[in-house]
């Protein structure tokens, strides 16, 4: 199947609402409050790439926002959406662009933030994309970025359903992988890290069993879980970097 045309499928299919399921649900939910932190003041524009159905922007606090995907069902579910939804106070209505990023003109304003949410596994050039993403902001701007960590991907055991490897998926980026990335793009991280401890094969079986994280109550489970994340458990990678000429 076409790149394109996959994408069509799994929009139409797992991102038809906002909250489609709890995974995605907590997902965008930790994102937004990642971006907000950034945005909060309301004074910022904000570009998200490979934005779907605009799921993530309807959480998102900022002045201007656009958003750009290759699936023409994903930017059409996005614009409907974004006209029922009414934008930050204060903020212009969200714009929502049919793009390949790899082709896509950066305009002469930059952005205050960019987003890309599990999109750089994909990315046909990653290097190239990277350096555009870094390039679509003003100096002192940020990048959000997040991606599956693979090693807790390949450790979830499914009853079925489509898996992100039977789409176009270029590499799947290491930690470290995606740091190198970043840094080669002329950004300095902020912030790396993993969130949302999952699995339940392997070692993580065992980590991630509820008899283990329930057994002292949710305030030692709270405090597992931020271990989790920081040895590298989460299944997916979050990063922050900041432009800095």
């Amino acid at each position: 199947m076409a790149e394109k045309s996959w994408w069509d499928v799994w929009n139409t299919s797992y991102r038809t609402r906002d909250n489609n399921d709890a995974i995605s649900g907590e997902l965008f939910a930790r994102a937004a409050a990642l971006i907000n932190e950034i945005t909060k003041t309301g004074q910022c524009r904000v570009l998200e790439v490979a934005c779907g159905t605009g799921s993530l922007s309807r959480k998102l606090v900022y002045s201007s926002y656009h958003g750009l995907d290759l699936s023409p069902a994903a930017i059409d579910l996005a614009r409907q959406r974004g006209q029922e939804t009414s934008p930050p106070a204060g903020a212009t209505p969200p714009t929502y662009e049919v793009a390949d990023f790899h082709e896509w003109v950066l305009p002469v304003q930059p952005f205050d933030v960019t987003v890309c949410i599990d999109a750089v596994s994909s990315f046909r050039d990653q290097q190239l994309a990277m350096r555009k993403l870094a390039q679509s902001l003003r100096i002192g701007g940020r990048l959000v970025l997040t991606t599956i960590n693979r090693f807790v991907y390949r450790r979830i055991r499914r009853a079925g359903g489509v898996r992100l490897e039977s789409g176009p998926v270029s590499h799947w980026l290491s930690q470290g992988e995606l740091q190198t990335l970043v840094r080669q793009a002329g950004l300095v991280i902020e912030r790396s890290c993993t969130i949302m401890p999952r699995g339940n094969m392997g070692v993580l079986r065992l980590v991630n069993s509820p008899r283990l994280n329930e057994a002292f109550g949710p305030r030692f489970a709270a405090v597992l879980k931020r271990m989790k994340e920081h040895l590298g458990l989460g299944q997916y990678i979050v990063v922050v970097a900041r432009r800095v000429g």
